[in-house]
């Protein structure tokens, strides 16, 4: 049986993006640990005693991940690591959506970003979800050339901002709708 390596070019692009969307979003979670708290309350999935828990423990989970990503001792469960999460997170947000509960904070970046639940966040987390399987899968063993590390400092760049920008136009889509219908 032949297992196909994904080249070590793209698997250093998206360990760079991945981490640094990731460490963002442990980092605004952290920064406001109650206000996640209270975004993890309004999904109502959970007892209220484990919110405050749970809360403290994504974004250090994130992170950890994160900075897991960095290592190619650690990549592969790191990014196992963010697939959970992320299936945890997108199961969270579909339960919500079929409750028809669109108006909650989705609490992806804490206070620095507010989103309502939307399909949009699911299928954002199902490329999240894609790219971080990518990382999991076996590295290949050619030497990076020096291009290489060019391009891909640029194009995690490039995808980072692209989440980004993506992420914005999702959190301001409810104000551009009311602004549209006066």
């Amino acid at each position: 049986m032949t297992t196909t390596a994904i080249d070590p070019a793209i698997t250093s692009l998206l360990v760079i993006a991945l981490a640094a969307i990731f460490a963002w979003s442990a980092a605004t979670k952290l920064a406001d640990v109650e206000m996640f708290a209270g975004a993890v309350a309004t999904y109502r999935l959970i007892p209220r005693a484990l919110e405050k828990v749970l809360a403290w423990s994504v974004p250090l989970c994130e992170g950890a991940c994160a900075v897991g990503l960095f290592f190619s001792a650690t990549r592969a469960r790191a990014a196992v690591g963010l697939v959970l999460l992320l299936c945890v997170f997108t199961g969270a947000i579909a339960i919500n959506l079929l409750r028809g509960r669109t108006h909650i904070d989705c609490g992806c970046f804490g206070a620095a970003l507010r989103q309502e639940l939307s399909a949009w966040l699911l299928a954002r987390n199902g490329v999240l979800i894609l790219l971080a399987a990518l990382v999991a899968a076996p590295a290949g063993t050619r030497a990076m050339e020096r291009m290489d590390y060019v391009t891909t400092g640029v194009g995690a760049a490039t995808m980072v901002m692209l989440y980004a920008s993506a992420n914005y136009a999702l959190a301001n889509a409810p104000r551009t709708r009311a602004l549209e219908a006066l």
